[in-house]
């Protein structure tokens, strides 16, 4: 009866912490339900906010490439083929506005045709400088063509005609506005607000996300160590507890077998006359003292 008691209590007393852990389980997954959904909008503005800095950083690094490093084809600016060309003057109104960014590739000069619009070296006021014009004759120099132009927005034709070494590229199409920001960049304060500052931006806020992600890892690592830690002390009191019990139930069974032993030698010794008779012993020793 006893062993079927201590039985009934272990079992009871490991229901029991079963659903302890069961209802402990519950809470940490409600707990945890708004922290995954903080942690998906703070991915989310993570990938929002890297997007944004890689592009400006892209958008710097080829604004630097092409305002201060390299020159190709005739000493313009080149990226894969495009020559980029910030406009000026309001000469070619209302095809091209001054402060646009114009794309021009290259061209043979026999491909060239009247009414396209072409890049070329020229002198103005004394300065030799680029000029984005519309063809509007092609005349044969003898081995070479010549290209009569003009700006859309001037009523006479240029004064100078444009050889054909002096072309280096065929108007394609225009980005408004873009110009004025390839200006600016060649100053000095263009410069740091362009293109240090996104990438001292950038630098700052991963080194902010490498810490506080080596903080997360600190904690999580912090936190299954704890969780080991529990479980392993767990474990070790059960097991204590379960020694404990055994013991007892050791202990009770060693005592009754010592009882039963007891009752069977007193028996057997009482059957054999070996118990004397405390009544009898009495009375012989009442009547001696008579």
């Amino acid at each position: 009866m006893k062993k079927n008691k201590a039985k009934m209590e272990n079992t009871t007393k490991a229901e029991l912490i079963k659903e302890e852990k069961e209802n402990l389980s519950s809470a940490l997954k409600e707990d945890e339900a708004p922290v995954t959904k903080k942690k998906k909008v703070s991915k989310a503005i993570n990938v929002v906010v890297n997007v944004i800095l890689i592009l400006a950083i892209v958008f710097a690094v080829i604004c630097t490439y092409v305002s201060f490093v390299t020159t190709s084809g005739n000493g313009v600016p080149s990226i894969f083929g495009l020559r980029l060309l910030s406009i000026q003057t309001p000469s070619m109104k209302p095809t091209i506005n001054d402060g646009d960014l114009a794309i021009a590739t290259s061209v043979k000069p026999e491909d060239i045709r009247p009414d396209d619009i072409i890049t070329y070296w020229t002198v103005i006021n004394g300065e030799r400088v680029l000029n984005t014009h519309r063809v509007v004759n092609i005349y044969d120099g003898g081995g070479f063509l010549i290209f009569e132009t003009k700006g859309d927005a001037n009523t006479v034709v240029d004064t100078l005609t444009v050889h054909e070494r002096e072309v280096v590229g065929k108007y394609q199409f225009r980005i408004p506005g873009l110009g004025k920001v390839f200006d600016y960049l060649q100053t000095g304060v263009g410069f740091f607000i362009v293109v240090v500052i996104p990438v001292f931006i950038f630098f700052i806020y991963h080194l902010v996300q490498f810490f506080r992600v080596l903080f997360e890892y600190q904690n999580v690592k912090n936190r299954i160590k704890f969780e080991q830690e529990r479980d392993e002390a767990e474990a070790v009191a059960a097991k204590e507890n379960e020694e404990l019990t055994k013991q007892k139930e050791r202990a009770a069974l060693e005592e009754e077998i010592r009882a039963q032993l007891r009752a069977e030698m007193l028996a057997e010794m009482a059957a054999k006359g070996e118990i004397p008779n405390s009544g009898a012993d009495s009375s012989e020793n009442t009547s001696d003292n008579a």
